[in-house]
């Protein structure tokens, strides 16, 4: 006979009055409780899991609640959900038992060198609150030694919280990796998703031709056969004639002659044959797009020119591109390593409606089709393949007209204009919309602060306005996180008098409310227009407009850090000014590419 077991008494019960009462369990403590009790107890248990020979009760309703393999399981009409004992084959007794405590308790203890075991049976068994503690303990503790074994466990089960980081790291140091012996132990199908990788950082094709015939070699007899597959991913358009040469000899000793008509690929064709560039074969920095000073500037004078450099910031070292001639004004963005320009205004103080590319990996500007209105002082965003212009100004005054180009299909369309005009404005694209912050209305003598957003839903094709609270002008914006970063401008009291230059730092979120948690030091001078960059985890401010003079001075700041940090290098041209200056990431490759692409010739370019 089953003896029944006395219930346990509820919390507080049997005390005495005068005695210090607890707070009351709320319902989910009780479950919390319950379930545990159901659990040690084996009470009610509905069918059992067997793994490895070893029994264990469980209840059918939350093992569906929390495992989408028992959900499907039970919810089918396969025979297994009417069995009452389900026999889990090659599941390990110990990964189960852990899981089933995790689910009946909510704890997850477990050693290190269970961790890999243990992430298995949770992905089988699709528990994902337990893969997602497991996950966190793997990426704490993620390294150049470990990264490659934790892609592949990651790959093996299609598990993209993992996978990224470590794709990340094996990314990062593929060279150092692909000697180890676990890369030449690599399944073909892990191999081949590695080396498709645009962010592998190599800095020579060759480095991943190298690890190809590693791998090969390693078993040849068994791998040779799977060589054309994989010489199918190794971008031999990004080889040098030596480099070439050396690839051809071997492949002529294990397989074959590559056939490759290097000598007839233009730039174009070689970039469309190589399937682009991978990460560590560009020099990630900022191109600055900049203006003479306004005490400089004279009409009619051949030397103005907005000047365009790059910036390494690794090594604090500028290069220069080729100038824009006789156009002053524009707005620039980048997509990877083309830097695009639109309109701007000419020596003759007409305004330019033209959209003009530079490709770092051709070195030189390229003509594109035109806006259907020139204009200056304009936003010009990216945002989903898109290139956005909206509003600025030409010589009949502001502007609300906006416009889209489609990077894909190289043409322009109209978009809804803007409900107002708009001028001295700051602009950025933050998750699908565009926002156009602050400025001034109208065109009216005495302006009129506009105290908010503009925004433009990309997906919906709609302006809408969000209050601010306060005004400014001519400040520098970026996105942080989900929040935008206001950096410097002018402040003041609604009249154009009143208006002061701020170091003021702050931020706001897509709401127009200020967010205090996110806290940015100030300046350490008070400017408006300056450049601003986001560089890796760095915040990056150039030049700026400061009353009667111009900063030529760099700063940057890390989230966490309490001040700014001034760079020991200065813009690279004091005839530099702040209002229409220009900054923005942009990807250059490395010496030894640029000579594959430009045989006999190398352009200039920063090289660390």
């Amino acid at each position: 006979m089953m003896m029944m077991k006395a219930a346990e008494p509820p919390p507080n019960a049997g005390m005495e009055s005068g005695s210090v009462q607890t707070s009351p369990l709320s319902l989910k403590q009780y479950i919390k409780q319950g379930i545990k009790r159901l659990y040690q107890q084996q009470e009610l248990c509905d069918v059992t899991l067997v793994a490895e020979g070893k029994r264990f009760p469980c209840h059918r309703t939350l093992l569906a609640s929390v495992s989408l393999y028992f959900q499907r399981m039970f919810s089918s009409t396969f025979r297994e959900s009417r069995e009452s004992e389900i026999v889990l084959m090659d599941l390990p007794a110990t990964s189960l038992q852990t899981l089933l405590g995790y689910v009946y308790t909510g704890a997850l203890p477990f050693q290190e060198q269970e961790a890999e075991e243990l992430f298995a049976a949770a992905s089988r068994l699709q528990i994902a609150s337990a893969l997602e503690v497991i996950t966190r303990f793997f990426r704490g503790r993620i390294s150049v030694w470990n990264c490659l074994e934790l892609y592949v466990l990651a790959h093996s089960h299609n598990h993209r919280p993992l996978l990224r980081p470590a794709s990340h790291h094996v990314a990062i140091h593929f060279d150092q990796i692909s000697e180890f012996p676990a890369f030449q132990a690599l399944d073909f199908s892990v191999l081949m998703s590695i080396i498709v990788l645009d962010s592998l950082a190599v800095e020579s094709e060759m480095i991943v031709y190298r690890a190809v015939r590693r791998w090969v070699m390693h078993r040849q007899a068994e791998r040779l056969p799977k060589l054309p597959f994989l010489m199918d991913q190794v971008r031999l358009a990004l080889l040098s004639p030596k480099e070439l040469v050396e690839v051809r000899a071997e492949m002529e000793e294990s397989y074959e002659s590559v056939c490759l008509p290097w000598e007839e690929l233009s730039v174009e064709e070689r970039l469309w044959a190589s399937r682009g560039l991978r990460r560590g074969m560009y020099h990630d920095g900022v191109v600055c797009v900049g203006l003479p000073k306004w005490s400089a500037v004279n009409v009619g004078d051949e030397e103005l020119d907005s000047h365009v450099h790059f910036f390494d910031p690794s090594v604090e070292r500028w290069e220069q591109l080729p100038d824009l001639k006789t156009l002053t004004s524009p707005s620039c963005v980048s997509v990877g390593h083309k830097l695009y320009i639109t309109g701007g205004q000419r020596l003759d103080g007409s305004y330019s409606d033209a959209l003009q590319v530079y490709d770092t990996i051709g070195s030189c500007w390229t003509q594109l089709p035109s806006m259907s209105a020139a204009r200056a002082g304009h936003a010009f965003l990216v945002c989903r393949k898109k290139l956005y212009v909206a509003s600025g100004w030409d010589i009949t005054g502001s502007l609300v007209c906006a416009e889209s180009y489609d990077l894909v299909g190289e043409e322009w369309a109209p978009i809804a204009s803007l409900p107002f005009a708009l001028t001295y404005f700051s602009s950025l694209a933050l998750r699908g919309k565009l926002y156009l912050i602050g400025g001034e209305m109208g065109d009216s003598e005495v302006p009129i602060p506009h105290r908010g957003f503009l925004v433009y839903d990309v997906g919906s094709s709609q302006w809408t306005e969000v209050p601010v609270a306060f005004e400014f002008y001519e400040a520098s914006v970026l996105a942080l996180g989900h929040s935008i970063l206001v950096i410097g401008g002018l402040v003041g009291d609604g009249s154009p008098e009143g208006r002061r230059f701020t170091p003021r730092c702050l931020c706001l979120g897509p709401d127009g409310a200020v967010r205090p948690e996110v806290c940015v030091p100030p300046l350490p001078i008070a400017i408006s227009y300056p450049g601003v960059v986001r560089w890796r985890k760095r915040i990056y401010v150039f030049g700026g407009d400061s009353y009667d003079r111009y900063s030529s001075a760099i700063h940057y700041w890390e989230v966490g850090q309490e001040s700014w940090t001034r760079c020991a290098a200065d813009l690279p041209d004091p005839n530099y000014g702040a209002f229409g200056f220009g900054c923005m990431p942009l990807k250059v490759p490395r010496r030894n590419i640029l000579s594959v692409f430009h045989r006999g010739s190398t352009p200039n370019v920063a090289e660390t």
